[in-house]
Order: C-alpha cells, then sequence, then structure tokens
C-alpha cells in the first residue's frame, strides 16, 4: 500500500469504497429477488388454498370432497415441473385424501394450530414451500387443507443468481480499477506537471511556472498557489541578489576610499598636519562602515522573523527629547530650527522603546540630511480617538516623484548622483518600514520637490 504511486492509491481507494457499494447492491438485489419469489410462491399457494376451499364440504364434522373423481383426475393431470400437493387431515390430524401427485409421501402437519401457517420442508428430496389451513364447521375445527408447492425452480433460479453476482462481483471490481486508475491519471496531470516544474526550477532557473489545468478546480487552485509562491521565490531572491550586490557595493567604496588614502599616505614623508587630516578622514571613513555594519545587523536580524519585543510604557516627550539630543551637532551646523508641538505634554505609549526610537532616529536623520541650511523640522505628537499619531516635517529638497514606490528599498537613494555630498546608505527607511510593521504602526510618506516631505505614524494603542 505504502508503495503505491497516488494514481494507484486513488485507484485503490475508489475501489474500496466502490466494492463496499456494490455490494451492497448486489446484496439488496439478491433480497430482493428471494423476497419476490418467496410473494410469488405464497401468492400461488393462496389461489390453491381458496380454490381448493370451494371443494370442500364439511356434513356432521366429516371433510369431503363436492367432485371427488373430478378432483383426483384434475389432480393428476396438473403434475408438472412446479407441482403442487394437496392433503385433507381431520380434526386429528388424520388423513382424509390427497392429491395422487403425493403417492406414499405425507406433507408437513403441525398439530393444534389454528391460523394459516406457511413453512418449508423436503417431500421425497425435493424442497416445497407448503401452507396449512383450518376447516372450521360452526366455529370449531373440523380438519386441516395442506397444500404445497414445489420450490426446485425458484431454488434454481436463487443459486443462478447468487452465482451470477459473486462471479461478476470481483470482475467488475478488476474493471473498475483500471477504468479509474486511467481517470486517476487523467485527472493528476497537472501534478505531474507540478513534479516536473519543480524539477525544473533552481536557483538560476525561476522562470517555469506550472501550466494551469483547463477546470478551475482544486489542482486548479493548487498550481496557481504554487505559481504565486514561485513569484514570490523569485522576487526574494532577486532581491537578495540586489541586496548582496549593493552590500558589496557598499564595503567595497569606504574599504577602497580606506586604502587609497593610506597607499598614497605612505608614499613619501609628510607634515604632522597632514597625516592628522588623513587618519581623521580614514576614521570618519571606518566609522561610516561601522554604521553600514550595524544597520545590517539590524535588518538581518529582523528581516525574516518576528523578534519577541519588550513593550514598556514610554513618554513621547522624552523620547522625542533624546532623540534631537543625538542630532544636536548636526542640527547646530546646518542652523536647522525644530519645532515641537506634543498635545497633551503627558503623552504615553506601549511600545518597544529601541525599536520605536531607531525609527524616530532615522527619519530625524533623514530630515536633517535632506533640508537645506537654515530649514525648518516640525515634530507634531496627538491622541486621536486612541491612536498616537506621530507627524515628522521638513522643508527640504523632497523626493521626486517616480521615486516613491522605491524608497523602502534597500540601498536605494533618491537624489544619489545629483547630491554626492549627502552621505548614506540606504537603509535607513528599509529599517523604517520594518520596525514599524513588528510594532503594527500605519506609516504614511507625501513628498513634493523642493518643498519637504512629511512622514506619519499612527500608533494603535490597546
Amino acid at each position: 500500500m505504502y508503495n503505491f504511486s497516488f494514481k494507484n492509491r486513488i485507484a485503490f481507494n475508489y475501489i474500496i469504497s466502490t466494492a463496499l457499494l456494490i455490494g451492497v447492491v448486489f446484496m439488496i438485489i439478491y433480497v430482493v429477488v428471494k423476497i419476490s419469489v418467496s410473494n410469488h410462491l405464497d401468492q400461488d399457494l393462496q389461489r390453491e388454498v381458496d380454490r381448493h376451499s370451494k371443494e370442500i364440504e364439511v356434513k356432521d364434522g366429516v371433510i369431503a370432497l363436492r367432485k371427488h373423481t373430478e378432483w383426483m383426475e384434475r389432480e393428476h393431470n396438473t403434475v408438472g415441473v412446479d407441482p403442487v400437493f394437496i392433503e385433507f387431515l381431520d380434526a386429528e390430524g388424520k388423513l382424509i385424501d390427497k392429491s395422487p401427485n403425493l403417492k406414499d409421501s405425507e406433507l408437513l402437519y403441525t398439530p393444534n394450530y389454528v391460523d394459516n401457517i406457511v413453512t418449508e420442508g423436503k417431500l421425497a428430496d425435493k424442497k416445497i414451500r407448503q401452507e396449512q389451513v383450518p376447516i372450521y364447521d360452526d366455529d370449531e375445527i373440523a380438519g386441516y387443507l395442506l397444500v404445497a408447492v414445489s420450490i426446485e425452480g425458484s431454488t434454481v433460479v436463487l443459486e443462478s443468481l447468487r452465482h451470477v453476482l459473486l462471479i461478476s462481483y470481483p470482475f467488475i471490481l478488476l474493471i473498475l480499477f483500471f477504468v479509474a486508475r486511467i481517470i486517476a491519471g487523467r485527472s493528476i496531470k497537472p501534478i505531474n506537471d507540478i513534479i516536473e516544474t519543480s524539477n525544473a526550477i533552481t536557483r538560476d532557473n525561476l522562470i517555469s511556472r506550472i501550466p494551469l489545468p483547463h477546470n478551475k478546480d482544486e489542482l486548479y487552485i493548487l498550481s496557481d498557489t504554487i505559481n504565486n509562491l514561485l513569484d514570490r521565490v523569485e522576487q526574494t531572491i532577486e532581491r537578495e541578489k540586489s541586496f548582496t550586490s549593493y552590500a558589496s557595493h557598499e564595503f567595497r567604496t569606504p574599504l577602497a576610499v580606506l586604502k587609497g588614502t593610506l597607499e598614497v599616505l605612505i608614499r613619501k614623508p609628510r607634515g604632522q598636519e597632514e597625516y592628522e587630516e588623513k587618519i581623521n578622514y580614514c576614521i570618519k571613513e571606518v566609522d561610516r562602515l561601522n554604521h553600514l555594519v550595524d544597520e545590517l545587523l539590524i535588518l538581518t536580524r529582523y528581516e525574516n522573523q518576528k523578534q519577541s519585543l519588550k513593550l514598556e510604557d514610554t513618554s513621547v516627550e522624552n523620547l522625542v527629547s533624546i532623540c534631537l539630543k543625538r542630532f544636536s551637532s548636526q542640527i547646530q551646523n546646518k542652523g536647522i530650527q525644530v519645532h515641537t508641538n506634543i498635545t497633551p505634554e503627558n503623552i504615553r505609549i506601549k511600545t518597544d522603546s529601541y525599536l520605536f526610537s531607531t525609527i524616530i532616529n532615522n527619519i530625524l536623520s533623514n530630515a536633517i540630511k535632506y533640508s537645506e541650511q537654515g530649514g525648518i523640522i516640525r515634530v507634531d505628537v496627538t491622541n486621536e480617538n486612541n491612536t498616537i499619531i506621530f507627524v515628522i516635517k521638513d522643508n527640504g529638497m523632497g523626493i521626486a516623484q517616480k521615486d516613491m514606490d522605491k524608497i523602502f528599498d534597500k540601498f536605494y537613494r533618491s537624489y544619489e548622483n545629483d547630491h554626492p555630498q549627502i552621505k548614506g546608505f540606504g537603509l535607513g527607511l528599509a529599517i523604517v518600514k520594518r520596525f514599524s510593521e513588528l510594532l503594527q504602526i500605519k506609516i504614511e510618506i507625501a513628498s513634493q520637490e523642493a518643498k519637504g516631505t512629511v512622514i506619519t505614524l499612527a500608533i494603535p494603542q490597546s
């Protein structure tokens, strides 16, 4: 059973259920035919009883036939394949008369039985069905009429039917098995297509898709679902390839800068100021490299699984204040004005402080990075219908409309070539997006070129 193919298992299971069904049907057919034959015999018996009852007369408690001679001749002439046997008994069960075809045999008498009784037995090795009917004289039993018919023919018919059903049963099942196997083979063809397509798919070949069946049944849904899965796998692997390519590029650039700077530095003796300048430059590149590693580690840690969140009651005012202090030097250097409005002032949220502060830090970092000298940044926090709304708005260079659908992609940076002086790796908003999903925060971004960007965070509070 366990070595059967899927096609054979379907056919086998079909045959098991069909065998039970056909078996029940055959049994019903046999029982119905048997009952029908028995009813037919009982009707024959009843007709004979009615006919002979009319020929009986009772005088002074004695049973006699009105036309005995004619009856004897008729009964003698009607002996056939299924003869009728007649016997008359007195009240004590003693034989009065019987049909000539009984010869020396007698029918089975059941004493003291006042109602009609139908029984089966044997008469000279022949199977018979007989009925015993009481004969009354003034409400007293004067004797009995016994009528019997041979059931040899009926028995032959039933035995023939039984043999036909028993012999045809396994042949029918065998034929049905091969028919079911053929039908199952056609039905599971999409499964074979799934197997062939799956074998053809490799990391370098993600184009193949399963042909969809014509009938929109469960196999159609399965094939379509697997095709959708393959689409997602292909997209994931393509993103992984892009991620690896971008990461390699971002690592290679600062390393190349470090190597080039150090090679230039050791070509000839230089003054202390020049050494300090180059070393400080290398330190900044190392810091950039460390920052890139940190962001990559954060993404890797939270990309594929949901980490256990450490939810705690957090003051929104303190969290915003800490984030702004972290960027105080950049804010002062660019002369940026930061306006905060937290209403009410004592707003508190239940969230993972590390993840949420990382979201705010990355958004503020971008706002500062892409703001012009003397720009303005607004941070507004309100509580609306048990939802904390964070709005961070700047009046910087904004984001081009064509780039809006890519801003959450890893390593994607708008205006990267137009503004090489703005450093970054394009991971900030990717981290914001992932952390917002973990904290079930709804994020919306609206931006216009040369007018600025507005980022809205909606934080539900249970």
